[in-house]
């Protein structure tokens, strides 16, 4: 396995879209989500798919010179309209936005509309965490999961995150999609030709299936805990699509980002930071460590040796990768090396 330093990845980032045109604070702000991505262990969102971004930016589907631009603004939201920029942009300002606003008002609402992938919904709201506040965060994405009664593809499977600081590590924290697992999960292992759980995806009949060669051609993903995803893949809608006046996944107006290249993905994203200290909480973190260890020293099952917490398996990796440097699986490293091939820039692995 290759290792990189996340420095070292996040310059060679910054480099192949300053190559395609991007602006310097862009492509610096893309970087730095798609490192810390990787940082954290979560590959199927990171560097991965820097190849395919810039694909999308070639033929049309994204523009790269793009300049999200807020359209209404009061003390305590905002509406930024991402005018088809890559997601990482308007979502790292629009989250800096809502934590500067929820310093003034204690919660600030800021909601993105045409925009698209974001990657890892979790570092953005670890934006917030940082600032010493708590961070919410959900995106609406391409119609790929099914509903309960139903068959083929009805909805998204419409990620939420949150964040909060902690003491023991930085943030306890939560990221995930409303499926039982992310799509790009079910996509890696039909390129690798594995099969997967019968609880990820449905076939074209609505059944339940472990064969994903037909996916997305046919098919979908399965709800995560049935009725309860789909319930909150719908609150996802109307805080993001619905609020920001914007495509909902249900109305066929949003593209798969990947599938579709040339198209634009027309996704909507929206933000929420609360300032505890507004509420007379003045030290959330010392209060968050009082349930991280109530948690810990909960009885334990039978041959269990530790209860996690929400964020604290990342934390170890992000630890571990800030020290020996990031471990990159294979699919990584050869979307890597192919876009540094290509590109004619260093990519700086080592062994």
């Amino acid at each position: 396995m290759s290792y990189i330093r996340k420095s070292d990845l996040k310059v060679f980032c910054e480099q192949a879209l300053l190559k395609e045109g991007m602006s310097d604070e862009n492509a610096s702000l893309v970087a730095f989500v798609l490192s810390e991505t990787d940082a954290y262990g979560i590959h199927s969102h990171g560097t991965k798919n820097l190849h395919n971004y810039i694909r999308k930016y070639r033929v049309g589907g994204m523009d790269i010179q793009a300049e999200p631009a807020v359209v209404i603004k009061s003390d305590a939201f905002a509406v930024i309209d991402a005018q088809n920029a890559l997601g990482m942009i308007p979502s790292v300002k629009a989250m800096t936005l809502a934590s500067e606003q929820a310093e003034k008002c204690g919660i600030s609402l800021v909601t993105v509309k045409n925009s698209n992938h974001f990657g890892a919904a979790g570092v953005y709201a670890n934006i917030a965490a940082k600032s010493g506040l708590i961070g919410l965060v959900c995106s609406n994405v391409d119609p790929n999961m099914t509903v309960p009664g139903a068959r083929g593809m009805v909805i998204g499977n419409n990620p939420i995150a949150f964040a909060l600081p902690a003491q023991t590590m930085p943030s306890i924290f939560l990221d995930i999609a409303l499926s039982n697992v992310a799509s790009l999960k079910v996509v890696q292992a039909r390129q690798e030709g594995n099969e997967v759980p019968n609880t990820w995806i449905v076939d074209k009949d609505g059944l339940p299936t472990t064969d994903p060669s037909h996916y997305p051609e046919e098919g979908a993903m399965q709800p995560m805990a049935a009725h309860k995803g789909y319930g909150l893949s719908i609150l996802v809608e109307v805080l993001t699509g619905m609020l920001s006046g914007s495509a909902t996944s249900v109305e066929g107006d949003i593209v798969s980002w990947i599938f579709e290249l040339d198209q634009p993905n027309n996704v909507s994203h929206t933000f929420i930071a609360i300032d505890p200290k507004r509420f007379g909480v003045t030290d959330i973190a010392s209060r968050a460590q009082r349930l991280v260890e109530c948690l810990w020293q909960a009885p334990k099952a039978r041959g269990s040796e530790r209860i996690y917490v929400p964020g604290e398996i990342e934390w170890e990796r992000y630890k571990k990768a800030n020290q020996d440097g990031i471990a990159l699986p294979e699919d990584v490293e050869v979307s890597l090396k192919g876009l540094a091939d290509e590109l004619m820039i260093n990519l700086p692995l080592y062994t």
